[in-house]
Parts: C-alpha cells; structure tokens; sequence
C-alpha cells in the first residue's frame, strides 16, 4: 500500500477514536486541546501569498497550487524569487534557501523543515527527491480555520526525519567518514558520498548499512564485490537504491532514485543456444563506435552507433612531420545504417527477427546519434526489448567543451525519445557499477558510470562515458568508450588486475584518453580500434610513436589480432578467430 495512503488511514482512525478528545476537520481546539494561534493564508477564496519555488521539478509546485486552490478557493500565483512580494510560501533546499526565515541549514539527505516565520512560510529540504513528499506535508498542514478561511499553525517549525511521512534511505552511520555535498546525478537519481573511510571499520559500516536497508523493508536485488571493494543494489517498491564502496579510494556512495530495469539476479542458463557467440565491430565511414554483440541464443547487443547526419571534412594526420597526410573524411549515415542492418540480418538465426539491447556509453554525437535514426528507419525490422545507459546531467558536472551542455542534453532527450516512440514497450536500465546484467549465456558487469567520477571536472562529455565488461564462452570483452585519463586511472585504483581481458575496444577510437597502465592491467590478445584503417597505418599516435602515446605501441606490440572500422569484422567466441 502506498505510504500515504498509510498515513491517511491511520489518522482516520486516530481522529476516529479521539472523536469525544477534540479531533475536528476544521482545527478549532475543543477544550481538551491547547489553542493554536494560526497565520491566515486565504480568505473567503483569495490570498496575497505567492509561491516561489527553487526545485528543479517544477511541475511539484504547479500541482501545489492546483491542490490549495481546491482547497481554498483562492489562486496562489508561482514567482521568482526576485518578484515575491511580502507574503510568500518559499520552497527549496537548505543551501537555496540559507538565510532566509532561520530555516536550519543542518539538513541532510534524510530531514526536511517545514517553518513560519514573520509571516512567511518556508519548506527547505536535504534534497530533491523527497520534495513531493514535504509539498505534500505543507498541504496537510494548512488546515480550515472557519468558514472560508485557511491558515497554518504560527508555531510550525522544527527539523524533522522524511521517514515520519514517506519511505526514505536510511542514513549511513560512520565514525571517520565525511559526507559530501548531494550530487544531482539527473533522471531522478541523487548521490550521497562520504570520503576519508576508516578502513579499519569500514567494512562492518557498510554491513551495518545493509542491514539497516533491510530492516526499513528493502530487499537484495544484487551484491557484488571486487578486489575489495563491494557493490548492492536494493529496492522497494518503485524505489531502488544502489551502493558502491570503494575500499581503495576510502569512498561509499549512495544512489538513491526511481527503480529501473534490473533483469535476472542469477545467471541466466536456461536457454537454446542457437549460434556461435561472437563480438563484432561494424564497417562505418568515420571513426565511430558501434559493436555488436550476439549471445548463444541469437539475440544482440548493439553499443553506441555513430553519427545521424552526412559530412565532409579534411583532416591533416600527422600534422608537422614527415609523415603528414591529408585525410578527407566522407560521412554517410545511411551507409553506416545499411551495414549496421546487415550484419544484424545476416547474424540473426534463420526466420527470426533480430532481438536487441541497445547501449550507450556516453552521449557524445558519434557515437548516440545514429541510433535514434536507426530506430525510426528500421523499426519494423527488429525488436528492442532493452536499453542501457547512465547520462549525467551535463549542466551539474561541467560540461563546456564540444558545444556546451544544453547541446548533449539534446541528444540524450534524442535518444530516449526514440525509444519510447518507436519501440514504447522497451525497458530502460540506468545502470550502475558492480552491477551485473544477466543474457542467455552472458553476463555484462559494469565498472564505470559519470557518477563514480564525481565531483571531478568533467568538461568533455567523454568524461562521462561508462566502462563494462562482457563475458561469454569464458571470454572477456572490455568496453571502454571514450573513457579519460582520470576515469581509467580510478578504474585502476578500484579493480587492479581484475581488468584483465582478451579483448579491448580502444579508448576513444584509438587516439587520446588511454593510459599505459590502463592497458597493462588488461593485456587483451584482441584490439577493435573505433577508427579508419588508415589511423591505424599512417597515425602517429594510433603507431605509438608521438610522445605521449606509449599505450598505443604497447597494445600493437602486445595484442596479436588488430581490428578497425573500415570494414565489419567478426570474431567468434571462445575462439577468437574472425569469421569468414
């Protein structure tokens, strides 16, 4: 039953049961109850209080004011903060709201204060995600007074626990650890982060947690751990909550927000296997990232895509030396959508349409562009039954370069509009890291998303690009996007030699964000390089000649087969040999 509903039916049957002690619907003390002096908000259907709100979800405010004006008759107007007059009922966090009305600026993930003061009216919260909850509070506390008039208790004020009137996360409890400021990590997720652990403790801290998150009626959906470091996922209800600790950096974050696609919590082995398992790079006419993998069972998962429109470009490789060469760059979508399309029809098991999961690992337009393309063109020619990404919002973590961070925001709402038009029956997966996804003879663990890199500068969107690893056949495949520098050195600190895989997908087309101690953690026998073949011949920093790309001469010394884009190249599993 929904907690509110909860909460309702029980002070239905408190009021109930206290009818003969002084319980009426129009707050008016009987004498068995203390007076309360009450602040008037609205009067024979009108108000002079104006609502200013400084949430991000503003539609909680809209529906505020609809709901007190059914209640009350009057029309609360929504203002900016500048515009508010002398009466207004203010609406925001602890940090927004500091300064104003002695609101407490003690708050935290788990409190709320609800205040009036000087004849205002102030709702500060420890962070978004349980705004509806406190707006809904401040509606049940503006009660009927007498006939036509509405007001609120002159005394409201005081912090209190979000548990009293909705099911929130459990604090965490820590003798050494620091907590950081919240970190909106959008689409409804917010992260808590507490650093400088006690590594002497902390391991029971964060069983204690558990246990806690258990005890508040969660449930384990998925517990990993690796070298160390310990990974759990809970839910309940339409609520999920994610944890990371990580033991080398010292760090437990929690990720708190609306629970998505989770899949199987066991490994899934209970199928037909109909192919040969196999791991694919797909011919483009650019340097772009799309691979295609194929499980057991004849189903796909297509990564990242390409651009969505047509260009020509002249590039200089090797600009300055003796190696310079002029490059024209010709980009044709619908050559990179037919050659996408014809590897899935010629994969698939015979009479079967393609079944596909498709993920992003960070939303950069060559490589989440094509997609939504590729969905609107094709949608009647395979079935999408999942999707899996973790997009930051570009705004909060930095993003400058490349065209700011409304332009990326755009092609993130691109992709998931996409989705939900053409194929509405898709799931969504907001991954995390340690999370393992379970397919037919396959697992996908996830070791990298923009919110284990936070609060670092992110200024490129390739510092939000994700890290996973695919197994299948006992063979590993390490995708790594466009992963920076910084992000492949915590993947280091983290995992160490867990990195270890037969195949790597080059950071960022082969060119820029890799590190030689990356690479030698992993040791892949396979390289698929995002690029054109002849970055691969005449590049100095694809050769790993040009100072500061030592990585790229150590995987050409070191991996035995070599795979580029220009044209599409499968390797089968466990084998590792292409297919002819």
């Amino acid at each position: 039953m929904n907690i509110r509903r909860i909460i309702a039916l029980l002070l239905a049957i408190t009021c109930m049961a206290s009818v003969f002690v002084g319980c009426q619907e129009n707050g008016e003390p009987t004498e068995t109850t203390p007076k309360v002096e009450y602040l008037h908000i609205a009067e024979n259907k009108t108000t002079e209080y104006q609502i200013v709100s400084m949430i991000s979800d503003k539609s909680l405010v809209t529906d505020l004011a609809t709901k007190l004006m059914i209640k009350t008759g009057a029309q609360f107007k929504i203002v900016n903060e500048k515009d508010a007059g002398e009466k207004a009922i203010y609406i925001g966090t602890a940090e927004q709201l500091a300064g104003k009305g002695g609101v407490s600026t003690e708050l935290i993930y788990t409190t709320y204060e609800i205040k009036v003061d000087n004849g205002n009216i102030y709702v500060a919260i420890g962070m978004d995600a349980i705004a509806e909850d406190v707006i809904e509070a401040l509606k049940k506390s503006i009660v009927k007074i007498e006939e036509g008039v509405f007001g609120i208790d002159k005394n409201t004020s005081g912090v209190k626990n979000i548990a009293e009137i909705s099911h929130i996360i459990p604090e965490f409890t820590t003798d050494s650890g620091k907590m950081r400021e919240l970190y909106d990590c959008s689409q409804g997720n917010y992260q808590i982060t507490y650093q400088g652990l006690n590594l002497k403790n902390a391991d029971a801290e964060v069983a204690a947690y558990q246990k806690s998150l258990e005890d508040a009626g969660y449930t384990l959906h998925q517990k990993n751990e690796i070298n160390g470091s310990q990974f759990f996922t809970y839910t309940q209800g339409d609520t999920q909550v994610h944890c990371n600790y990580f033991k080398n950096m010292r760090e437990f974050r929690i990720v708190y927000g609306p629970k998505t696609y989770l899949g199987s919590r066991e490994p899934i082995t209970n199928y037909e296997k109909k192919v040969t398992p196999s791991i694919s790079i797909v011919g483009m006419t650019d340097n772009v990232l799309c691979m295609v993998y194929q499980a057991p069972d004849g189903s796909f998962v297509i990564i990242d895509g390409g651009w969505g429109s047509d260009s020509v470009e002249n590039k200089t490789l090797n600009k300055g030396t003796s190696d310079e060469k002029l490059i024209t760059y010709k980009r044709e979508v619908k050559v990179d959508m037919a050659n996408l399309w014809a590897l899935l029809e010629k994969l698939a098991p015979a009479g079967e349409k393609p079944q596909v999961t498709w993920m992003i690992t960070h939303a950069d337009p060559d490589h989440i562009c094509l997609p939504p393309v590729f969905m609107k063109e094709y949608k009647d020619r395979f079935d999408l039954n999942l999707v899996c990404y973790n997009f930051p919002d570009p705004e909060t973590v930095g993003v400058v370069n490349g065209g700011g961070a409304a332009k990326f925001k755009g092609y993130m709402d691109a992709f998931i509009n996409a989705v939900n038009n053409n194929f509405p029956n898709a799931e969504h997966m907001i991954f995390h890291t340690g999370e393992k996804l379970y397919l037919p003879g396959a697992e996908i663990e996830f070791l990298f998303t923009p919110e284990d890199y936070w609060p670092n500068n992110m200024p490129w969107m390739n510092h939000t690009s994700c890290a996973w690893r695919i197994i299948s056949e006992g063979k590993s495949i390490m995708i790594t996007g466009d992963c920076e520098v910084g992000l492949n050195n915590q993947m280091v600190t983290v995992f160490g030699n867990y990195l270890k895989s037969d195949i790597l997908q080059l950071n960022h087309h082969g060119a820029n964000g890799a590190t030689l101690g990356f690479y030698k953690k992993i040791q892949p026998e396979v390289a698929f390089w995002a690029s054109q073949q002849y970055h691969f011949d005449y590049d100095r920093r694809h050769k790993g000649i040009q100072a500061g790309y030592e990585f790229n001469k150590y995987i050409r010394e070191t991996a035995k087969d070599h795979y580029t884009n220009t044209e599409t190249h499968t390797v089968l599993l466990p084998s590792l040999e292409e297919k002819k």
